[in-house]
C-alpha cells in the first residue's frame, strides 16, 4: 500500500535499513495475523492477562502484560468514539505503562480491521496500519487517511499532536501536558482519562511473566519506596542487574543493595530537590514543568473508579518520611496559610492532599490538643498527643499487632487502608478530610 499524499511511503517488507523502520510494528501485524481470535477474547476477560509472541511487542519484550485498567479504558474509548467524541488524552504518573496501553489499543483496533496511524515517541515518522500491512511515512503521506473519521490516530508521548478528523488518542505524562506546545490540542477539550500506578500484586505478576530476572524481594522493597511504577520497580532494576552481574544468576545481598540504590536514584534526587513547601506546591501547578517532573517521582495521581478524575498521594510512606525530614518546622507552620490561599485550579486539586500531610505531621510531631465533637449531639471533648510520640508504619492488618502501648502514631499503606489515614494506639482510627475554607 502506498501512503496518500506527496511522497511515496516505505513498505514494511522492503524498507531501506538506513531508514530504521521499527520492526516492532511488523511484529504486531504478525501477532494479529496469527492470534486474532485469541486477542479478541482477551478484551472480554476480567483479570490481568498476558499477550505472548515470539518477537518483541513492548519495552523490548516478547510478552505484553495487559492490566485490567487497559481493558476498561479501551472499552471507554470504543464507546465514547461511537458516540461521536473524537479526541482523547490518556495521562497519569510517568513510568506506569501508558505507551504499553497504546500498543494494546493498536492491537485491539487491528483485530477489528480498523485503519490506524501510529506516531511513536520521539519519531518524526508515522506508521500506517491497513489490512494488516504496515507502511511508514511522513505526516503528509497519510494526510488523506488522517482526514477520515473512521481512521484512528494514536500518538505516543506527542506534546504537539496533529489536529485531524481521525479519532485521536494521545498518551502523555503530566510534564508533557505542562508544555506550551500541548495547549493547542488541549484547547480542543479532549476527554481525559487517568491511568493509575500498579498494585504490588500486578508488579509481582508482571515480574513473573515479563521480568523474571528481577528477584521478588527487590520488587517488594522498591514498591514500598518508589510506589507502583514499573519503570523503577522492574525495568530499571533489570538494567541494573545486567550491569552488576550480567544476564544470568541471582544477585547476592551486596549486589541487591547496589541494584536497589541504582533503581531509586531518580526518586532520591527528586526528594533532595524538595526542601520547602513552595516547591511542593509548584509540583501541582501544571505550568511549572520542572517541578511537575519532580512531582511525578514523589507524588502519584490515583484515579477514581471511572478513571475520569484523580487525587494525589505520596508515592510511598518512605517518600513522605524523607520529605518530612527535609522540611523545617517553620515550613510546616507556614503550610496551613499556603493551603488557604491556593486558588489556581491545579493547586486547588492538591489542597486536600497537602492538608492531609499537614494533619499527619501534627500527629507525628505531637504536643497537640484537638477539639473533639460527636457527630450526633453537642457533646465536646479533647484529644491529646504528647510530644514526639513513637511512630510506625503498617502494610496490612496483621502489622498492627506489632504495636502495643499508648499514643503510637501509625501511618498505614494507603493501598490496603483506603479509608484510614492514621491509627493512634490503642484504639483510635482517623480519616483526614477538609471542608471548604472560608
Amino acid at each position: 500500500m502506498n501512503g496518500q499524499g506527496k511522497r511515496k511511503s516505505t513498505e514494511s517488507n522492503g524498507f531501506n535499513k538506513k531508514q530504521k523502520f521499527d520492526p516492532l510494528f511488523e511484529n504486531i501485524c504478525n501477532l494479529v495475523r496469527n492470534q486474532k481470535q485469541k486477542l479478541c477474547a482477551i478484551q472480554d476477560q476480567q483479570d490481568n492477562t498476558i499477550i505472548q509472541h515470539d518477537e518483541d511487542l513492548a519495552v523490548e519484550k516478547s510478552v505484553l502484560y495487559v492490566r485490567k485498567s487497559y481493558k476498561y479504558l479501551y472499552n471507554k474509548l470504543e464507546k465514547k468514539s461511537a458516540d461521536g467524541l473524537k479526541r482523547f488524552l490518556i495521562t497519569g504518573t510517568s513510568g506506569i505503562g501508558k505507551s504499553c496501553f497504546l500498543i494494546y489499543v493498536l492491537i485491539q483496533l487491528l483485530c477489528d480491521d480498523v485503519t490506524v496511524i501510529f506516531q511513536p515517541l520521539n519519531d518524526k515518522y508515522f506508521y500506517c496500519f491497513k489490512n494488516l500491512t504496515v507502511t511508514r511515512g511522513t505526516y503528509d503521506d497519510f494526510l488523506s487517511l488522517l482526514g477520515s473519521p473512521t481512521t484512528w490516530y494514536l500518538a505516543d508521548g506527542a506534546i504537539s499532536p496533529k489536529l485531524v478528523q481521525a479519532t485521536t488518542v494521545v498518551s502523555l505524562s503530566p510534564n508533557g501536558i505542562a508544555t506550551k506546545d500541548f495547549q493547542e490540542f488541549e484547547k480542543r477539550h479532549p476527554i481525559e482519562y487517568y491511568m493509575g500506578p500498579w498494585t504490588l500484586e500486578e508488579l509481582l505478576s508482571c515480574r513473573k511473566h515479563v521480568f523474571p530476572l528481577v528477584p521478588k524481594e527487590i520488587v517488594t522493597n522498591l514498591f514500598h519506596k518508589a510506589g507502583g511504577v514499573p519503570r523503577y520497580v522492574l525495568q530499571n532494576v533489570e538494567v541494573s542487574i545486567r550491569n552488576v552481574i550480567g544476564h544470568e544468576g541471582r544477585p547476592d545481598a551486596k549486589e541487591m543493595e547496589i541494584v536497589e540504590k541504582e533503581a531509586c536514584k531518580r526518586i532520591e534526587l527528586a526528594i533532595s530537590e524538595t526542601d520547602d513547601f513552595d516547591k511542593i506546591i509548584k509540583c501541582f501547578t501544571e505550568n511549572e514543568g520542572t517541578y511537575v517532573e519532580i512531582s511525578n517521582r514523589i507524588v502519584h495521581r490515583i484515579p477514581d473508579e471511572t478513571h475520569c478524575d484523580y487525587h494525589y498521594e505520596w508515592a510511598s510512606a518512605y517518600v513522605f518520611d524523607r520529605i518530612q525530614e527535609r522540611l523545617e518546622e517553620k515550613a510546616w507552620v507556614d503550610c496551613l496559610h499556603k493551603i488557604r490561599i491556593m486558588r489556581n485550579p491545579y493547586e486547588a486539586s492538591a489542597r486536600g492532599f497537602l492538608f492531609e500531610c499537614y494533619a499527619i505531621h501534627l500527629f507525628r510531631t505531637g504536643n497537640q490538643k484537638f477539639e473533639v465533637r460527636k457527630l450526633r449531639g453537642e457533646e465536646k471533648d479533647q484529644f491529646s498527643i504528647h510530644r514526639k510520640p513513637n511512630a510506625g508504619f503498617v502494610r496490612n492488618l496483621s502489622d498492627l499487632l506489632k504495636y502495643s502501648g499508648e499514643n503510637i502514631v501509625i501511618v498505614p499503606d494507603k493501598q490496603n487502608f483506603g479509608a484510614v489515614d492514621l491509627f493512634v494506639t490503642p484504639n483510635c482510627i482517623f480519616q483526614v478530610s477538609q471542608t471548604r475554607i472560608p
